[in-house]
């Protein structure tokens, strides 16, 4: 995931809910937050204006299926008001792939 301010302050960042669906486990995180259940700490850092963050977090599927990943940003305005920001969802599909599915595509 990449944040980006495209305001003229810097909010302080919360947490960003619905990054691990269910059926997934982290295998892997930034040292820069925390991954609490199926959200982000991100521990209200903020984000300088026209600056970017990179979240990188690696998933590993537990089942085979499509799942939706639609997370939402919370954070603190420049007023210190909570604010929420729905991010446009991602579709993941995970199915097995075996070497014969590998060599011709799909059946």
């Amino acid at each position: 995931m990449e944040l980006v301010n495209a305001g003229k302050r810097p909010p302080l960042l919360i947490k960003v809910n619905e990054v691990v669906p269910e059926g997934f486990e982290l295998n892997q995180k930034p040292e820069t937050c925390r991954v609490e259940d199926s959200f982000v700490n991100m521990k209200g850092n903020g984000l300088d204006p026209l600056k970017a963050e990179e979240v990188k977090l690696v998933l590993k599927s537990k089942v085979q299926d499509t799942f939706a990943l639609k997370p939402t940003i919370l954070y603190l305005d420049e007023n210190g008001k909570y604010r929420s920001l729905e991010v446009e969802p991602v579709t993941i599909t995970v199915r097995e792939l075996g070497i014969k599915g590998w060599l011709k595509g799909e059946r």
